[in-house]
């Protein structure tokens, strides 16, 4: 008995070992023995297995097992909520129920997302006047109605728990706090009370990441000093939608989807008191998930590697399913060996992600009539090129390609088009009344391949870039033209992204993607 005794220790010493291995130094003993909870649920995950076809093989990649403790330590998964979702504070703030309805807002918001991108460019770098092309409706121009995820975290100790909007393009975390001189209009709850937290700790003017928000290329102009402590304002859309206040250190807590829960200490965050025009109705606040050192998982590098990765359920769908956020290693992704990546291309003065779109195919024909420059960046003006969204919900194309690509579709579906003018949004309609949408053809975005042998391919199921739009048959292309005035940039939006585990890779510049079910994942 003595001997099966010291056996014991000696594997529980083991264990406690290799949690402690697999973990970064600068987490506790307790948010490691936490996170060593869910080991049991590692291999819970089912998943569609279905693989995009590439240049180069998937084999070829470094393998790690999924069943490692230290790679499932490494990865936090969470739900992503949509906007529409019933579990969405902005379900309530902007209410639609029909999925036409549901729809029309969803081009509406893509459309303003677009100028606003083309707009943010344009101040930069086009020297010309600019006409939003979305008709005029207060939901559909304020920056707060431009994203389509949301997620629960919660900030403080004790925690206070929060929604926040995902944004791919900019950089800070902030909410809504007390004392308010302006706050979001909110379907529950209060502020984040900073004077209820143990934990909290405004930032002094010296701090380093103060001098980033004031002299930083990436964010310069979002920190100010006054009074000895560090301020910051952030603009949004055409500028009118701000958010100001305080920048702060505080500990924040993301619940996992198996059920424990991660507190980090000293995350940088925006306490937000003044946030202008109520453009930001109904969540707490957003979470920049950009390129800067500011953005949460650039801060967090030294607990997950600065690598953040979503899989969205399709939007037919993302009313009564959850989607997926994952922040870690893709070693720790039960995807990883099935992965294919493209270089972020560097674009020094915004957050987005651009990379490398080399041609587009329909039903895998390469159309000739898409020059090889069409997606390049002009080196002088930094206008044009291509990147991925996760705020947009439909995809736009500069008008070449979308010229191209919309004659292809037109050549190869022999339904009946639906003239335009019943909703002007949507330049392209079939009636589908004697067909299914599954009789459609695939299309097939080229990207550079990231190891610089090839290319890889992004493709898009019917389900991808067509949609219901009025019952019972009318569908809609959901790939619109770029903007008609401003810097011709293309954006993939998240309803072609649905179904593919996305991978926004800091550490190694690059995006991946891997066709997958993200309902079961």
């Amino acid at each position: 008995m003595a001997c099966n005794l010291r056996v014991r220790s000696v594997l529980l010493v083991l264990e406690v070992v290799i949690i402690l291995q697999a973990c970064h130094s600068c987490m506790g003993l307790r948010q490691v023995l936490s996170a060593g909870q869910s080991f049991s649920h590692a291999g819970s995950s089912r998943l569609h297995n279905s693989w995009p076809e590439s240049t180069r093989s998937p084999d070829d990649q470094s393998e790690v097992s999924t069943e490692d403790s230290s790679a499932v330590l490494k990865v936090l998964r969470t739900p992503l909520i949509h906007r529409d979702h019933p579990d969405s504070p902005l379900s309530k703030a902007y209410n639609t129920s029909s999925y036409s309805e549901r729809l029309a807002a969803a081009v509406k918001r893509s459309l303003a997302r677009r100028d606003y991108v083309s707009r943010r460019l344009m101040s930069s770098t086009f020297d010309g006047g600019f006409e939003s092309q979305v008709i005029p409706d207060e939901t559909s121009v304020h920056y707060g109605a431009l994203t389509e995820y949301t997620m629960a975290l919660s900030i403080g100790t004790p925690p206070q728990r929060f929604f926040v909007l995902i944004d791919t393009g900019s950089d800070l975390l902030w909410l809504n706090c007390k004392p308010c001189n302006q706050c979001i209009s909110r379907s529950f709850g209060s502020p984040f009370d900073p004077s209820l937290s143990s934990s909290y700790r405004n930032t002094s003017c010296t701090d380093n990441f103060c001098k980033v928000l004031i002299d930083h290329p990436n964010v310069a102009g979002l920190g100010s000093c006054q009074d000895s402590q560090c301020k910051y304002f952030v603009p949004y859309g055409v500028g009118s939608d701000t958010s100001r206040g305080n920048v702060a250190y505080e500990t924040l807590t993301v619940t996992n989807i198996d059920g424990w829960s991660t507190s980090i200490p000293n995350v940088l965050f925006g306490c937000g008191h003044n946030q202008s025009n109520n453009s930001f109705s109904g969540a707490d606040g957003i979470l920049g998930l950009g390129r800067s050192i500011i953005s949460l998982p650039s801060q967090l590098r030294n607990i997950y590697p600065d690598i953040f990765s979503y899989c969205l359920v399709p939007f037919s769908s993302s009313t009564t399913n959850t989607s997926t956020f994952f922040l870690g290693s893709p070693q720790g992704f039960k995807l990883h060996r099935h992965l294919f990546y493209t270089p972020i291309v560097n674009q020094t003065f915004s957050p987005h992600y651009y990379v490398g779109l080399t041609g587009i195919s329909v039903n895998g024909i390469l159309l000739k009539n898409i020059p090889p420059d069409t997606f390049h960046i002009n080196k002088t003006t930094h206008a044009g090129g291509v990147l991925w969204d996760s705020g947009s919900a439909f995809t736009f194309l500069n008008a070449v390609a979308y010229t191209a690509v919309s004659q292809e579709l037109q050549k190869l579906i022999t339904l009946p088009q639906v003239n335009q003018t019943i909703h002007y949004f949507f330049p392209l309609c079939f009636d589908l009344a004697n067909a299914s949408i599954h009789e459609f053809p695939t299309i097939t975005f080229h990207f550079i391949d990231a190891s610089g042998n090839g290319t890889v391919h992004f493709v898009l199921a019917p389900e991808n870039y067509i949609s219901l739009y009025l019952e019972p048959f009318l569908y809609c292309l959901t790939i619109l033209p770029g903007a008609e005035r401003g810097p011709p940039v293309s954006i993939i939006g998240n309803l072609a992204q649905a179904n593919h585990q996305m991978v926004f890779d800091q550490v190694n510049h690059q995006i991946g993607w891997a066709s997958a079910d993200c309902s079961k994942l």
